[in-house]
């Protein structure tokens, strides 16, 4: 006799935010974004989701093991170069277990406030060739939800990936907007990861490259917030997330 199939849909907050793809939730006047997720969607989200971390860590963790290679082969005369470039890409993959772990895991939701957030930006920045981090401070501190923290790194973490040649990203936290502003030559996003972020883009359209934006709205969504992606020209994308009118 065949077993009863388990219809029951998994919680959004184990998963980082809300699912559903576009359509779910339609006609009751609620945020598709909040609509609950199916396992096999869960599944499919939480695979992408690895397989986007995984993505993160490659790079640097394959420097890091050239240099032990170079310094195994040459021995003494591997010298400070290799040593270095094993130094540089373990602070390097320090700081991104670091920072993908609070924005991707629930190791975000226990960060303090503004203060803790800017404290675990600023070495990922660090490691960043060409992407500068401006963080001006908000004259009061503000409130943030249990998902806002996350929101803000996510945030973060697109503004640096909308400058493939370097520039600055500006981050703006206050009682009013969460927002991020990326300025640089050819600042932009490709079309499938905006697609991910304004909600046209459901469970099955995505992949480890867009994965990210479909976390970044359900965070929002979980924190009452509706993304706004703005291109402003060739040099200027600006992603915002206000509070939702209710609110």
């Amino acid at each position: 006799m065949p077993e009863p199939v388990d219809k029951r849909r998994a919680s959004p907050a184990e998963f980082g935010g809300s699912g559903g793809g576009p359509g779910s939730g339609a006609g009751d006047g609620r945020d598709p974004a909040q609509a609950p997720m199916a396992p096999a969607d869960a599944l499919r989200f939480a695979e992408l989701l690895v397989a986007r971390f995984s993505h993160e860590l490659v790079g640097p963790v394959g420097a890091v093991t050239n240099g032990l290679e170079l310094m195994e082969s040459l021995g003494a005369e591997a010298g400070e170069e290799a040593s270095g470039l094993v130094a540089r890409s373990a602070e390097s993959v320090k700081a991104r277990v670091q920072f993908y772990r609070a924005a991707y895991g629930r190791a975000g939701r226990d960060l303090a406030g503004v203060a803790e957030l800017r404290a675990l930006c600023a070495p990922f920045f660090d490691v960043m060739e060409g992407v500068d981090l401006d963080w001006p401070m908000a004259p009061v501190a503000p409130t943030l939800e249990d998902d806002a923290p996350r929101l803000v790194l996510n945030l973060a973490a697109l503004g640096a990936e909308a400058l493939p040649r370097g520039g600055r990203v500006r981050l703006d936290v206050d009682e009013a907007t969460l927002a991020v502003t990326a300025e640089g030559a050819q600042a932009g996003l490709p079309e499938p990861l905006v697609a991910a972020l304004d909600g046209r883009a459901g469970i099955d359209d995505l992949g480890p490259r867009t994965v990210h934006g479909y976390l970044t709205r359900q965070l929002a969504s979980a924190c009452g917030r509706r993304l706004s992606i703005a291109q402003e020209g060739a040099e200027r994308l600006v992603i915002a997330a206000p509070r939702t009118a209710a609110d």
